[in-house]
C-alpha cells in the first residue's frame, strides 16, 4: 500500500526532500533528534532564502520549517529541564 502525505513509516529516514515536499508531517518530525531536525531546518532555510522556489512551495516550506522550530524548542526545553534538575541535585 502506498504511503500518503505525511506517512513515511517509522523506519524511514526523513530527508530534506520529504520536508520540502510535505511528505513528513508533525508526527514524523516529532521523532527526529535535535541534530537531525536542526540539519533539516538549515536546509529549508537555505532553500527558501535562495529565492528559487515558487511562492506556494516557499510558503509550504516555511510552514514546515516552523514545525521543525517548534520541535527543536520542545527538545531544548526538555534538555533545559534536565539540566535544571541535575543542577538542583548537585547543590543539595
Amino acid at each position: 500500500m502506498a504511503k500518503g502525505k505525511g506517512e513515511l513509516g517509522a523506519s524511514a529516514a526523513i530527508t530534506l526532500d520529504d520536508i520540502m515536499q510535505g511528505k513528513a508531517g508533525p508526527s514524523e518530525i516529532s521523532q527526529l533528534s535535535f541534530e537531525q531536525a536542526l540539519s533539516l531546518l538549515e536546509g529549508v532555510v537555505t532553500a527558501v532564502e535562495s529565492g528559487s522556489l515558487p511562492l506556494d512551495q516557499a510558503i509550504g516550506s516555511y510552514e514546515r520549517g516552523t514545525q521543525l522550530v517548534q520541535h527543536l524548542r520542545s527538545l531544548l526545553a526538555g534538555a533545559e529541564e534536565k539540566l535544571r534538575v541535575l543542577g538542583e541535585g548537585a547543590t543539595n
